[in-house]
């Protein structure tokens, strides 16, 4: 599975981007170079920065959506079950494109992420 750097990450003005991974010291891990307006050029380079932290988040989320308790708590509400399953359907895909891993359909959840089970 590829792996990434750990974030946060953030860009430098003179396009250097480095790791602030949490209890470790900064570290560069690259270089970016683009042309364009300043503004585009800005953008870009914060969508890149929170890339890591959004894809955090993202798993997360999907963690907690796959609990029976909110499983049912979707499916039990007609207001808003299709809307949910839409966004949670828009996040695996996503979370597939970025991760490389095939991830169940929800409601499954990864048999192998154990983060939320009790011992």
């Amino acid at each position: 599975m590829p792996r990434y750097t750990p974030g946060p990450w953030k860009m430098r003005p003179n396009g250097e981007l480095w790791s602030y991974r949490r209890g470790a010291n900064p570290s560069q891990i690259g270089t970016m170079s683009w042309t364009g307006a300043a503004d585009e050029r800005d953008g870009n380079a914060r969508i890149i920065a929170g890339s890591v932290d959004l894809s955090e988040s993202m798993e997360e989320l999907m963690l907690i959506v796959c609990q029976p308790e909110v499983v049912a708590a979707i499916q039990g509400c007609d207001r808003i079950s299709a809307k949910s399953r839409m966004i949670i359907e828009n996040a695996r895909t996503t979370l597939e494109e970025v991760t490389g891993r095939k991830l169940p359909e929800w409601p499954k959840r990864d048999p192998h992420d154990t983060r939320l089970e009790t011992t």
